[in-house]
């Protein structure tokens, strides 16, 4: 009987390995199982009975121990007269995938499992015990039942952009934890340079001096001046020439209002904040390096986008060139994918259902057993059209009138959008609104300022549209 690419139960995955194992030769392949680490990686030999043909041995993680690897299989391949090799691998880290590579260059199948599935394996064994022969036992038992995916070459603009997104995405979260550090440091130095509490018509407010204590502004006069005592030293006259001479854009009602708040200030003095003042100079430093790398890292990533498909992606009003491509890297190459609702489930965004004895189906929270990075990015994606795309905003509050939580409401959104993403990236078309107000070029300028990179976006995505 033929067997249809997606006719069986585990998808195109397990049509390709239940075609493997099906064919005359199954009996014939060499079933390697591979534990990777950083130093000592270990490996086992068996048939796809199982039997163990080459107990557990260690090999390094160089060119050296990849030649023991090979002299390994060689000898056992020669003893059993064996012919393919498939190779099983755990993703341990990042230490598996220069292992992966170099093998699949030598021409073995490799098959990549996830730890979590050698987890459940062992606790199915009722083995909760974890050792070197323990991992390689429950690796070889998943080869067996068909669990891991096929190892692919990925292209590699997906897999610079991905690289480079998630980078930017870890420098995005210390530059908050860097401001966080100097509003704590400006609580001891000059509590009110962040705002003071003012009773108006009978009601608190607080009334900032700076709207944003990263301004230009105020990131200047913290790294100089940041002590009450400093300020009123400069008094008007001094605040107004440093404003002009270092282009800060400082208002008159604002350099009043921060001379007003460092004379009614209870800070203590200067010189008994040696330690803060230094600890505030050096996050300002800190501040100012990843805000520049963020900015570099900006310009290389917009670049790369532009390049893949998902360059199509900043058609949609609410993603931002940097959402784009962090939602093109995590979708990656799709042709490993027939549908949707595989990235949705590679994402972990998938609601889990419960239904049994014809009962109506029961919807629960998310699955989370997909990427991380990934869930994430479809969080902030429908986070971001909820606030930005007016078409999806009506999506979101009829979510929310169903009753739906706000964060359950922009998962929702970014499992639609994964979808729409899909479509436009598979097809190559540009996104439909129905707003009466939607001016492609308009959305496309707003997000790249560059003309030259407005010219690109339209020489790819558009005029091939349009023939």
């Amino acid at each position: 009987m033929v067997i249809e690419s997606f006719n069986h139960i585990q998808g195109k995955n397990g049509s390709n390995w239940s075609r493997l194992m099906r064919s005359a030769e199954a009996d014939q392949y060499c079933i390697v199982a591979v534990d990777a680490a950083k130093y000592v990686n270990a490996a086992i030999i068996c048939n796809i009975y199982g039997d163990i043909l080459k107990g557990p041995f260690e090999f390094d993680g160089s060119q050296t121990g990849f030649q023991v690897l090979k002299e390994k299989i060689n000898q056992t391949r020669e003893a059993h007269q064996l012919t393919d090799v498939i190779l099983g691998i755990e993703t341990t880290a990042h230490y598996y995938e220069d292992l992966v590579r170099v093998c699949g260059v030598e021409g073995y199948l490799v098959r990549v499992i996830n730890a979590a599935t050698t987890a459940e394996i062992r606790r199915k064994l009722l083995n909760y015990t974890k050792t070197d022969r323990v991992d390689l036992n429950a690796i070889v038992q998943a080869i067996l039942q068909g669990h891991g995916e096929t190892s692919r070459k990925k292209e590699e603009d997906f897999e610079k952009l991905q690289k480079l997104t998630r980078a930017r995405r870890r420098m995005v979260d210390d530059k908050t934890r860097c401001v966080n550090h100097i509003r704590l440091y400006m609580d001891h130095i000059f509590r009110e340079f962040q705002g003071k509490n003012i009773r108006i018509d009978g009601k608190n407010q607080v009334m900032k001096v700076f709207e944003e204590i990263t301004s230009k502004s105020s990131l200047f006069l913290m790294k100089h001046y940041p002590h009450p005592s400093d300020i009123l030293s400069l008094g008007h006259a001094g605040l107004r020439e440093l404003s002009i001479e270092h282009n800060l854009k400082m208002r008159d009602s604002a350099i009043e209002r921060l001379l007003t708040y460092a004379r009614e200030s209870i800070s203590k003095p200067k010189e008994t904040l040696v330690a803060e003042l230094l600890l505030l100079r050096l996050k300002l430093d800190e501040y100012e390096l990843i805000h520049r790398q963020i900015v570099e890292l900006d310009e290389i990533i917009e670049e790369l986008l532009l390049e893949t498909d998902g360059g199509i992606l900043l058609s949609i009003p609410g993603i931002a060139t940097t959402l784009a491509a962090e939602l093109t890297a995590e979708m990656g190459n799709l042709e490993n994918f027939s549908s949707a609702g595989q990235l949705i489930k590679m994402a972990g965004t998938n609601p889990v259902v419960k239904q049994s004895g014809g009962k109506k189906a029961s919807h629960f929270a998310i699955s989370k057993q997909g990427r991380a990075p990934f869930r994430s990015v479809v969080y902030l994606v429908g986070r971001s059209v909820a606030l930005f795309n007016p078409e999806m905003k009506k999506h979101y509050h009829r979510s929310k009138e169903r009753g739906k939580l706000t964060g359950q409401a922009y998962i929702a959104l970014g499992n639609r959008i994964l979808r729409i993403a899909y479509a436009m990236r598979k097809h190559q078309t540009l996104y439909q609104s129905q707003q009466s107000d939607y001016v492609l070029k308009n959305v496309i300028a707003r997000k790249l300022g560059n003309k030259h990179k407005v010219a690109a976006f339209y020489s790819r995505f558009v005029e091939k549209e349009m023939y």
